[in-house]
């Protein structure tokens, strides 16, 4: 059976397309594509993030979507993302159904925490929730042997009485015997080069010339924070290291990556784990000659030390993270952090003491926030945070989390449709503040964030654009831009490569020093 797997749209209620970094590429699809391919299916990956050649979103997905259906001609295609991506969803369906009548299959997070009212919202043929692999294998199987699709877990599909919800069953395994993920499919080549240059700055700042590559050693989370969607579906699991290092070599020999992004976010919880894996790589960076950087994100409660710090960074590791959230003790407990603002002091220090970079979130708008708590968090900020990749954002209520709930009781969330509509558009507000207020922190809060203006300042020394053989690099207006500058903390000068449309003026660069890892603001000389 051949199989065709869309890529959301990054971005996709922006006026243009979004180009797309493999470091943000939703790896889940590849996962599906290996187990696709390992069971015998055709897979074609439609991937058009990177098309240059067109102005508007829509009509790059209007376009290449029937343009691969004219000519692959898939049996089944899926589909999916996050709440976010329902634009992209919603449009891409209503595309797909114009120009065919193959079945389409929906899952990602937006079916994990709220598959019911997506399902009939959207009317898919089908839906997957939880960890797809072997759901939509058994689905591609029945298909075409033309068998009923009853017998499935973790499974929905349509009858003539409506929408019928096979039962659910987490028990999927060990993660070592899962197949890597297979990125071929989806022009991971072209989002190694240029495009990765579209990636965030954790992702990119610490070579001039990154091609991040992500990988992810685990899959779900045992905490319970009142923002995040990972609640009450599959438990925890962990990789091996061997089985880790067996896909980084795979890796590494096809793509040559310079930058690898580890994604799942407790991967320094397990300190023994965390240790072996640091002197695995060291050995296997002996052997091979691997010439990469490498970044993690944990949780507070990881009680990372200075000698571990210190093995991560010989390994290669440049950049840790993990998600601060608030800086008060009121906020985070409403959060069910179970964190304290002294251990994020502590981690900010050791990591300034290794020579290793550091970053997280700071989240406002949690409903026990008021304004005494915005400015315990800023003047946190401002003490401890200049220095380090710390960044400030809204909190966002999302189907699947706590304060979601809390958000349809109060009658703030009213519409469930109407939410899906507008997200990303509309801000709630959660808080006891009356909205005058809120929208007047949020406001300053989002414009402090937006022009990065706590960093140090530094000059930009040189700033060239790229062309090969008298031709910009890229379409749609954007151009690639190399800055030069040196850090005023360490006096180490860095090149930077940015890709930026010459429509709004370019003013500065907000981003880390290679050498030292401090959070600087280059000012662009005259702008660009």
């Amino acid at each position: 059976m051949k199989v065709l797997l869309l890529v959301p749209t990054f971005h996709y209620k922006g006026h243009t397309a979004t180009y797309l970094s493999v470091s943000d590429f939703p790896t889940g699809l590849a996962y599906l594509a290996s187990a696709l391919k390992k069971a015998g299916h055709e897979v074609i990956g439609l991937n058009l993030n990177n098309s240059t050649r067109y102005k508007s979103a829509y009509v790059m997905i209007a376009n290449g979507i029937h343009e691969t259906l004219e000519k692959e001609k898939p049996d089944l295609i899926g589909l999916g993302g996050l709440c976010t991506d329902y634009a992209f969803i919603k449009d891409a369906i209503g595309v797909i159904r114009r120009y065919t009548k193959a079945p389409i299959v929906m899952g990602g997070g937006i079916i994990n925490n709220d598959k019911e009212f997506v399902f009939n919202l959207l009317k898919p043929d089908f839906c997957i929730w939880g960890e797809a692999e072997e759901a939509i294998v058994k689905l591609a199987d029945t298909l075409e042997k033309e068998e009923h699709p009853g017998d499935i877990d973790n499974l929905a599909y349509w009858t003539e009485s409506g929408a019928i919800f096979n039962q659910t069953n987490y028990d999927y395994g060990d993660l070592d015997d899962r197949a890597f993920p297979d990125y071929e499919p989806f022009g991971v080549k072209e989002m190694l080069n240029e495009f990765s240059l579209s990636t965030r700055v954790l992702y990119k700042y610490s070579r001039s010339h990154p091609r991040p590559m992500t990988i992810n050693t685990a899959r779900s989370c045992p905490f319970n924070c009142s923002f995040c969607v990972h609640q009450g579906g599959p438990k925890y699991r962990a990789r091996s290291i061997p089985n880790i290092m067996e896909e980084i070599r795979r890796l590494y020999r096809k793509y040559k990556f310079n930058i690898l992004i580890i994604g799942d976010e407790l991967f320094a919880v397990n300190k023994k784990r965390m240790r072996e894996f640091c002197v695995a790589l060291i050995e296997e960076r002996e052997e091979y000659g691997w010439d990469f950087d490498w970044m993690f994100q944990t949780h507070p409660n990881a009680k990372l030390d200075k000698e571990t710090l210190e093995l991560a960074k010989k390994a290669g590791c440049y950049f840790f993270s993990y998600g601060l959230e608030s800086a008060s003790q009121k906020v985070l407990q409403s959060m069910n952090k179970k964190t304290r603002p002294a251990q994020y002091v502590e981690t900010i220090a050791l990591a300034k003491e290794v020579g290793m970079g550091f970053g997280g979130n700071l989240l406002f708008g949690d409903p026990v926030e008021t304004e005494e708590t915005i400015l315990e968090t800023l003047d946190f900020f401002a003490q401890h945070c200049q220095q380090s990749l710390i960044f400030l954002a809204m909190l966002a209520p999302y189907p699947g989390c706590k304060i979601f709930d809390y958000c349809v009781e109060k009658g703030i969330i009213q519409d469930k449709e109407r939410y899906y509509e507008s997200i990303g558009d509309v801000t709630y507000n959660m808080t006891e503040m009356s909205d005058e207020q809120f929208a007047k922190w949020m406001t300053f809060l989002m414009t402090l964030e937006g022009t990065w203006m706590m960093a140090t300042s530094v000059d930009s020394t040189k700033v060239i654009e790229e062309r090969r053989n008298g031709k910009v690099l890229l379409g749609n207006g954007r151009h690639v831009y190399q800055v030069f500058a040196t850090c005023t903390f360490c006096g180490e000068e860095s090149m930077y490569r940015e890709i930026w449309s010459r429509e709004s003026p370019v003013l500065y660069l907000g981003t880390g020093c290679q050498h030292c890892h401090k959070k600087i603001k280059i000012h662009i000389k005259g702008g660009i």
